[in-house]
């Protein structure tokens, strides 16, 4: 006969999400839609998780070799 196997222990998991969106907080956002789908997923397993989305941070947009001089804030 099989026995269940206990589910696994995933608490020491964490996951990072990258909301792509092009609209900035607070805006209403579809991709995070699709993405709270997949984090409820895996916080009812014990992932801890944490979401950024890009649009509210200042981020190079290219490829330079050094991309320090190129930042949009500057």
């Amino acid at each position: 006969m099989d026995e269940a196997k206990a589910p696994g222990d995933y608490s020491d998991l964490k996951a990072l999400f990258f909301n792509g969106t092009l609209k900035r907080s607070p805006e209403v956002s579809n991709t995070e839609g699709l993405i709270r789908v997949s984090r409820l997923i895996m916080e009812k397993q014990g992932v801890s998780t944490r979401v950024i989305r890009t649009v509210d941070h200042d981020n190079a947009s290219s490829v330079y070799p050094d991309m320090r001089s190129h930042l949009l804030c500057q």
